[in-house]
């Protein structure tokens, strides 16, 4: 693209020189030099008039691409998982830091007799699920034990959600920027040079490369993880960390249904700044894409509960 620009560039340089040099020596002068000016000028129009096609061409090229490689880098980036619970994200993380420091406790027990295992998180979470969930008890069910079971398939659950969500930012994490890097290094204009790339390097380049270094690294704590040397209830702070930030959940409100809908924000505004940016490069009216939840669950119905 820089190629196509200078040499656009310098051949109507040299086209004007020859100009100026053919009215200064003038026809009447019987000199060779006005028949090397205008020798000159054609060759230097003909090259001008062929490189700037060729300038076009290139131009909308590059362009092409950078949308391109930046379209297909965000399809990977959506693939991340949302961190879909059934109960405060707050408490399940507190429940499993309890867990975790419990382990520890009993583990070094014969250090230190000072050392209780605590269960206020975990009475925290049955409460919350004693207030919450509709539970099939009755006067012969052993209640306490009941909800021990309920409790522990909960927390087994939460945690293979919690696993899952973080391999989904492990897998984003390995996205290649350099095919992007180049595409971006590749837009060179001679026209609103400034206004286009800051506009692609503000709204588009600079954000997902900031979410791939991001995820990169957070990535590094998963990956400890996985290897058995990392910290699960820390991890899952930063997994609901994470999913604050890239997923938005709004209430609409119709015909007597409430809707929880999940929204990727981040993306979506991404999305839309590459919408901009291809109507652009073919010259089309700029619509702003319609933003579609990546999922969605019934709240209410009239006055009654009805949850998923």
């Amino acid at each position: 693209m820089k190629a196509k620009k200078w040499l656009t560039i310098m051949s109507l340089i040299v086209s004007l020189l020859a100009l100026v040099a053919a009215f200064v020596i003038g026809k009447d002068s019987n000199c060779i030099y006005y028949d090397v000016s205008m020798a000159l000028l054609g060759s230097a129009v003909l090259g001008f008039i062929m490189s700037i096609t060729e300038y076009y061409v290139e131009r909308h090229k590059a362009m092409e691409e950078f949308w391109i490689q930046a379209t297909n880098i965000l399809k990977e980036l959506r693939k991340i998982k949302h961190l879909d619970m059934d109960a405060p994200t707050n408490l399940i993380i507190e429940a499993f830091g309890e867990e975790r420091s419990n382990e520890w406790n009993q583990m070094f027990s014969l250090l230190s007799e000072d050392k209780e295992i605590q269960h206020r998180a975990k009475d925290n979470l049955i409460s919350w699920y004693e207030e919450n969930i509709s539970l099939p008890f009755d006067e012969n069910t052993d209640v306490e034990k009941e909800l021990e079971k309920l409790y522990q398939s909960k927390m087994e659950g939460y945690q293979k959600t919690f696993m899952h969500c973080m391999n989904g930012y492990q897998l984003a994490s390995s996205v290649e920027l350099g095919t992007l890097d180049n595409a971006y290094g590749n837009l060179d204009f001679i026209f609103a040079n400034k206004c286009i790339r800051k506009k692609a390097y503000d709204s588009i380049y600079d954000k997902i490369r900031k979410i791939v270094i991001q995820f990169k690294t957070e990535a590094y704590h998963f990956n400890l993880l996985e290897d058995g040397k990392g910290n699960f209830p820390v991890c899952a702070t930063k997994t609901s960390d994470l999913d604050k930030e890239y997923f938005l959940s709004k209430e609409v409100t119709e015909h007597g249904y409430t809707y929880t809908l999940v929204y990727q924000n981040i993306f979506d505004d991404i999305d839309a700044s590459l919408e901009e940016f291809r109507s652009k490069i073919y010259r089309t009216k700029y619509i702003e894409p319609k933003r579609e939840p990546i999922s969605g669950k019934i709240i209410y119905f009239g006055e009654d509960k009805n949850k998923e």
